[in-house]
């Protein structure tokens, strides 16, 4: 008997789908292939200290900030990518209405998460509260 390939979409497990579900419409779940792809230009882009954290003092403008609604006047246009610090996700495009919305489940996926305009903005989401904003 033989059997027939299906094509299978990966698992990357119930809180990344509870987050792509809670994000809505308009959202971009990347390929394995273009992830690894704009993970690599990321790391290219942004200055990583050994801890996987963002090393700020790297970055020429920066600021801390409580709730990503302070910084809406920044986002509402932009298209953002998704990043996490751990775990094999793909990388998600979506807007930042979407990401207010949605994050509760956006950073239960995983401990560290980077929401990141190209040549603009990069946010990190530290696993132990702090939210820090890198003007790039």
């Amino acid at each position: 008997m033989e059997r027939k390939k299906v094509n299978q979409k990966p698992e990357y497990g119930v809180l990344f789908e509870e987050c792509v579900e809670a994000l809505g419409e308009n959202v971009t779940v990347y390929s394995n292939t273009k992830s690894k792809e704009l993970y690599d230009l990321f790391q290219q882009q942004i200055p990583f200290t050994q801890w996987s954290r963002i090393d700020w003092s790297k970055i020429s403008k920066y600021k801390a900030i409580h709730d990503l609604k302070e910084v809406s006047d920044l986002f509402y246009k932009e298209d953002i990518e998704v990043y996490w610090s751990y775990g094999n996700f793909p990388v998600l495009k979506t807007k930042f209405d979407n990401i207010i919305g949605a994050f509760e489940d956006l950073v239960a996926v995983s401990p560290d998460t980077f929401l990141y305009v190209p040549q603009k903005y990069v946010i990190e989401v530290y696993h132990e509260g702090e939210i820090t904003l890198g003007y790039l």
